[in-house]
């Protein structure tokens, strides 16, 4: 049986994929924003579970100004933070290619970086861009990557932006995510508390994380079920 495993960085990016959790053909693992854990789900996913590829799946930042919340996009490779390049599987393109045009969604086909920290503000993202030539940023892809080549399995990431290039992560947000991937409301209210300075900031997060939470539904409505049970 053909099963696709899919590797998120919070539970919300999970929820997003709503009725196709109950689906045969797809197993979904959560690393709570941990590089070293989305590398260990990857690989449970293939051991223990037995998919027979791998995606990278949830919402990413910009490095660059070429993509805008709510954009999104399509890893054409994986830059790892040795600047090694690790290509995605070309068997997903077609699939995923025929179901945007149907779906009426435009993919960005770019190079994705990875990284084993959060990249919280506009010179570290624009200084990781000029870097490695991607033009986006998230910290499960590059292990997704890592261990797909290792197995031999087919994989790629698909990723909706949720912040620009200019957008810093303000200092209340940092550590609002859990180890299960859960996001610590309380512990970000009380941060907040102490740095109302970082309100408009958190304004600023929040649309752009509505925005990218929106595509990231539109993926899981129009794009990921054209994998199921092909590769």
């Amino acid at each position: 049986m053909k099963r696709l495993g899919i590797v998120c960085g919070v539970k919300a990016e999970e929820a997003s994929l709503g009725v196709l959790l109950d689906d045969a053909g797809l197993k979904v693992g959560v690393s709570g924003a941990s590089s070293a854990r989305a590398e260990d789900i990857a690989r449970e996913l293939i051991e223990e579970h037995g998919c027979t590829s791998l995606l990278s799946y949830g919402v990413s930042g910009a490095i660059t100004d070429a993509l805008r919340p709510g954009d999104i996009a399509l890893a054409r490779a994986i830059i790892m933070g040795d600047g090694t390049r690790i290509e995605t599987s070309r068997v997903f393109m077609p699939l995923l290619l025929d179901a945007a045009a149907h779906a009426g969604l435009v993919l960005r086909h770019v190079d994705m970086a990875d990284a084993s920290d959060v990249v919280s503000d506009e010179r570290g993202k624009r200084a990781l861009g000029r870097r490695t030539g991607a033009h986006a940023v998230d910290m499960e892809s590059g292990a997704v990557a890592f261990v797909a080549r290792e197995k031999g399995i087919p994989f790629t990431a698909l990723r909706a932006i949720s912040d620009g290039v200019e957008h810093s992560m303000p200092h209340a947000a940092l550590g609002a995510i859990g180890p299960g991937g859960d996001i610590r409301v309380m512990t970000t209210v009380l941060r907040l508390s102490l740095r109302p300075q970082d309100l408009p900031a958190m304004i600023r997060l929040a649309a752009g994380s509505s925005r990218g939470f929106k595509s990231l539904g539109r993926c899981a409505r129009d794009l990921v079920p054209s994998l199921l049970g092909v590769v």
